[in-house]
């Protein structure tokens, strides 16, 4: 079963922050994921570490925010595959919501998507 997770944080946070929280996915998986951003200058780092069995870091390309919402791109190895997920939400509060979608790598198949959420904590 493939999974993948999801992270975001806005530009309104201070420049570092640690949300955890959980995603769901289409085709049944579903786990925790924590991720943390920083911004320094105009541009946003950030580094996703999320549970498929093992801890598995992921290697982020790309991070956009644009007031509350964000969008971040990852890539991570699954059972010999390089799969690159998508991951959009917005920030409500303390509270970010989103959903995400899954490929394959370098085939652009599609592989998963679902819904994501976190706290900050």
């Amino acid at each position: 079963m493939l999974r993948a997770l999801i992270f975001f944080v806005p530009v309104t946070l201070p420049l570092a922050a640690d949300p955890a929280g959980s995603y769901n996915g289409s085709a049944g998986a579903s786990g925790a994921f924590q991720i943390t951003l920083a911004q320094s200058g105009s541009d946003w780092k950030a580094e996703v570490t999320f549970n498929l069995g093992d801890d598995v870091k992921a290697k982020v390309t790309s991070v956009d925010v644009d007031g509350a919402k964000i969008k971040v791109v990852y890539q991570f190895e699954l059972q010999g595959a390089t799969l690159e997920s998508t991951a959009t939400g917005e920030l409500k509060g303390d509270k970010f919501d989103g959903t995400y979608t899954t490929k394959s790598i370098p085939d652009g198949s599609p592989v998963d998507q679902g819904a994501w959420n976190a706290a900050r904590q």
